[in-house]
């Protein structure tokens, strides 16, 4: 999402990440260059009302999960500290400013991000609706 920042801004959208990890992760990731806020939900409400998997066997044995861990590999990602439930999956919610669920990824496997051509589609197609 720090690459893809500015292309959201420019649909009138802002960014705000929200993780189950610790106070101090979100911190060092603000002062390592985040431009957004990133928040801690410690007791997982929004992880559940959005409806996020977990990491089960299936996903173990997925071919995706390893070409994820490959694909970010590649591009420079590597596995920090992990803290809090490994097992559990990430999303992408769009709420309106109404607070609104509009869109939703959620995530079937480690690493399975929405391309930022979906997350804009879905946000151009929010933009000025009621």
């Amino acid at each position: 999402m720090r690459e893809s920042y500015r292309a959201i801004q420019m649909h009138g959208a802002h960014v705000v990440a929200v993780g189950t990890g610790s106070v101090a992760q979100a911190r060092r990731l603000v002062e390592t260059g985040t431009p957004f806020p990133c928040l801690v939900d410690s007791q997982l409400r929004l992880y559940r009302l959005l409806g996020l998997g977990r990491v089960g066997v299936g996903t173990l044995l997925d071919p995706a999960t390893y070409a994820n861990y490959w694909r970010g590999w590649r591009h420079g990602a590597r596995q920090g500290q992990v803290t809090g439930d490994p097992r559990q999956l990430s999303g992408v919610a769009i709420l309106d400013a109404g607070g609104r669920l509009r869109w939703r990824h959620a995530s079937r496997t480690v690493g399975d991000y929405p391309a930022l051509a979906d997350v804009l589609a879905a946000l151009g197609g929010i933009v000025g609706s009621p």
